[in-house]
């Protein structure tokens, strides 16, 4: 079974302490040494705005200080991952009263972002279109929605003006209803709600998500240096659903991830900002207007993707003791 060398995780955590966010630090300390959870509670709160949301680039390929449900909901991932829901308890309060003043009735949902991003730095993606009133990734709708109302029943005790049953039950047929995954982005959405649904709603998707998780999963090694879904981004941990992702892929995709950070010591993105502006319903976007935004993320996101990889190889026992 291949591990990854202790040198190659010393370089790697060197590379995040070097380019990264102290965000990304301190998750890294507290995942892999038992570091302290309150610096990881401080560095988030950073990014939290007055009104519960969360912004300032907490996803990093949107620099709007203000809040917006995307940014909230990598707030709570973070959260979740760590298993710190009750040490952040306040954050999460607060979060949960933004997500229900943000919801728009008129989507049954909510939209990721605001068209004030468009005021500051951001990938060609998270361009706000005047016209259609959202940005290209709002048109798959679970994406943050599904995800949104993951949050909101697994702390269903702290929401007050929302009906969670009725917005669950409005996800699960919507979900149900679709023939066609093309976002990655949205089954990603729906595997986290799938994750807190009881075990009789949980049967009752299943079936639908397996065939998601299929029509979007890459078998083919050569593309993985592509940001496409390969096997790691689908299961987090072995105790993680399979969704009839082959044994043997999951381990070719270990390995390949263990081969590349032993060669280069870290994740980088494999995206630039650019990868949509040819599309025509990203309009009024130029690369030359963001590239120090740009530089700012890739660093950033560095940081976030080799801190992902480092600790889902921690928890299939992939790094040498």
């Amino acid at each position: 079974m291949k591990l990854l060398s202790k040198n190659a995780l010393r370089t790697a955590f060197r590379y995040v302490e070097q380019y990264g966010r102290n965000l990304e630090k301190s998750i890294l300390d507290k995942y892999l040494y038992n570091g302290d959870e309150k610096k990881v509670i401080n560095e988030l709160k950073r990014f939290q705005n007055t009104d519960g949301g969360f912004g300032y680039g907490l996803e990093p390929d949107f620099h709007l200080p203000h809040s917006s449900p995307m940014a909230t909901t990598v707030a709570f991932q973070i959260l979740h991952k760590l298993k710190i829901e009750n040490e952040a308890i306040e954050i999460i309060k607060q979060g949960i009263s933004y997500f229900e003043r943000t919801y728009n009735d008129e989507r049954r949902g909510w939209y990721s972002v605001s068209e004030e991003v468009n005021h500051y730095p951001h990938a060609s993606w998270w361009n706000f279109n005047e016209g259609e009133r959202m940005t290209i990734v709002d048109e798959n709708w679970g994406n943050p929605t599904a995800e949104i109302v993951s949050y909101l029943y697994r702390y269903k005790d702290h929401v007050n003006s929302l009906d969670v049953n009725k917005l669950l039950d409005q996800s699960i047929n919507y979900f149900l209803s679709k023939t066609k995954f093309t976002s990655q982005y949205e089954v990603y959405c729906f595997i986290k709600l799938y994750y807190t649904l009881p075990n009789n709603l949980k049967k009752k998707i299943k079936g639908k998500l397996t065939d998601a998780v299929g029509q979007i999963l890459c078998k083919d090694v050569d593309k993985w240096d592509e940001f496409i879904a390969y096997p790691l981004r689908i299961i987090k941990n072995p105790k993680d659903e399979k969704f009839l992702i082959n044994e043997g892929l999951l381990e070719k995709n270990l390995e390949y991830l263990i081969d590349y950070i032993e060669k280069y010591g870290r994740i980088e993105p494999r995206w630039k900002w650019d990868d949509c502006a040819d599309d025509n319903r990203v309009t009024n976007w130029k690369l030359d207007d963001h590239l120090e935004g740009w530089e700012k993320a890739k660093n950033a996101w560095m940081g976030v993707l080799t801190s992902e990889v480092l600790m889902s190889l921690c928890d299939f026992k992939r790094i040498e003791i």
